[in-house]
């Protein structure tokens, strides 16, 4: 288990270590209950899908194989890259980040879920039957809150005030993030096939059993790029845009993606508990251990649909992990409450 310290503000941080807040548990509750009102008025009807508190509208959800690198040096080799030259069949779930569906020219952060199938070892979860690792990224390196107790005091505000407002009074203390969110609503995506997806939180990179695991984030970035923006992507011709891309595309070819590890090397510059601050790729440059390949299929064939329909009644969470990937810092702990009570709300699976 990676080393965890109690919350000090005059400690100076140490690589690799977690730093829990005061009362962690009543936040994580109060998030909680926010997500399960946020859902009350999701279809409740017999066979119906609830859909996800977040991450609502899937863009597209597509067969793939997670192959790791040859060679990887001793240090890398850990949980899912611990044997150079695997491959994982796998699934992934590209998706807009916003709560409800929208059409995809709404700018939002975009989201790409990854699942690894029939994976051995010990869950992060010590009762999780799962077996499966999952990775959960957006188009951002980092996220708009810092921490629990920022992130449940936005949805509070927003319970309260509405968005504008609840933004309005985001901006007064924490200014920063707030122009973090319209960065993230301003960007440009042709297509969930040539956008860099970053980890935003930290994770355990290690050895069961022992404190001498390393923290990491983790990113993909796609080998290829052109698809060009719909002229007019507002138009509600356009509403489906992206999942028309993810089609077109492949049905020709398929899409390669480069699978990254950074590791942290500095506490103070790349904290684990405020995952609001970008870790600096110059600084920690990130290195590449797998690759993300996503055959030819047609996603709109019978065979396709259905899978589809299945994928939406999956859970993807950053707790299904093996013991060496655990998730670290108090966003990842609030997480793991919020994900459990989300899936237990869906019926997910």
């Amino acid at each position: 288990m990676p080393i965890t310290l109690p919350r000090k503000d005059s400690m100076k941080p140490e690589l690799n270590c977690e730093y829990p807040e005061d009362a962690e548990e009543r936040l994580f509750a109060e998030m909680v209950d926010i997500v399960r009102a946020r859902m009350a008025h999701r279809p409740q009807g017999e066979g119906a899908t609830i859909p996800r508190a977040q991450h609502a509208k899937a863009t597209g959800c597509v067969r793939a194989s997670f192959t790791v690198r040859d060679k990887l040096p001793e240090y890398f080799r850990y949980g899912v890259f611990q044997q150079p030259g695997n491959t994982f069949q796998a699934i992934v779930r590209f998706s807009n980040a916003l709560e409800t569906i929208d059409p995809d020219g709404k700018g939002t952060a975009r989201g790409m879920a990854i699942k690894l199938l029939d994976v051995e070892g010990t869950p992060a979860i010590a009762a999780s039957r799962e077996r499966c690792q999952d990775f959960l990224m957006v188009n951002h390196p980092a996220f708009p809150f810092a921490t629990p107790a920022e992130y449940v005091k936005f949805f509070e505000d927003r319970a309260k005030w509405g968005d504008v407002w609840a933004l309005g009074r985001e901006a007064l203390s924490h200014a920063r993030h707030v122009q973090m969110i319209l960065e993230m609503r301003a960007k440009k995506v042709a297509s969930p096939l040539e956008v860099t997806y970053w980890s935003g939180s930290p994770f355990r990179f290690g050895p069961t059993g022992t404190n001498s695991g390393r923290a990491v984030k983790y990113s993909v970035v796609p080998t290829f790029t052109g698809t060009k923006m719909p002229d007019h992507p507002d138009a509600e011709s356009n509403s489906n845009y992206l999942r028309t891309a993810l089609e077109e595309r492949l049905k020709v070819e398929e899409a390669v993606f480069d699978f990254r590890v950074q590791f942290q090397t500095d506490a103070v510059e790349m904290p684990i508990e405020d995952v609001s601050v970008t870790w600096d790729e110059a600084v920690s440059p990130p290195v590449s251990v797998a690759t993300l390949t996503i055959g030819v299929q047609d996603i709109n064939s019978s065979f396709g649909v259905a899978f589809a329909e299945q994928c939406e009644k999956m859970s993807f969470s950053p707790w299904n992990a093996l013991e060496e990937h655990r998730p670290m810092g108090g966003i990842n702990r609030m997480r793991k409450a919020v994900y459990v009570a989300s899936v237990a709300k869906r019926g997910g699976h």
